[in-house]
């Protein structure tokens, strides 16, 4: 079982993910102001590892009334645009209740 434990510091979020005691990812998030968020950093094992850590890590910027993420990490684009993040001028961009409620409307998605 994969568990993921937080490490809460003022405005730096940082996920570990574990499974059988072994670190398998880890994430890092900032938040910059009042609502906007930067997820610099996502490294994990597999693309369900990622997604979970990054998932975890909106979800505690959204505890803390964050309403958007900037998405610089270079791994795991994918899995962003999965999520709903979006281009926008070189960076993706994503609000979070969206990007948390998988239901994002984006292209990947929409059925065929």
């Amino acid at each position: 079982m994969i568990e993921f434990k937080p490490d809460i510091k003022d405005n730096v979020v940082v996920y570990r993910s574990y499974e059988n005691d072994e670190m398998t990812g880890r994430v890092t998030l900032t938040i910059d102001t009042a609502t906007r968020s930067t997820l610099h950093l996502v490294e994990a094992d597999n693309d369900e590892t990622a997604e979970g850590l990054i998932r975890s890590a909106l979800t505690a910027a959204a505890n803390r009334n964050v309403f958007s993420c900037d998405y610089k990490a270079e791994n795991y684009k994918n899995i962003a645009l999965r999520l709903g993040f979006e281009d926008r001028k070189g960076f993706l961009y994503g609000e979070i209740p969206f990007l948390l409620s998988g239901c994002c409307g984006c292209s990947y998605n929409k059925m065929s």
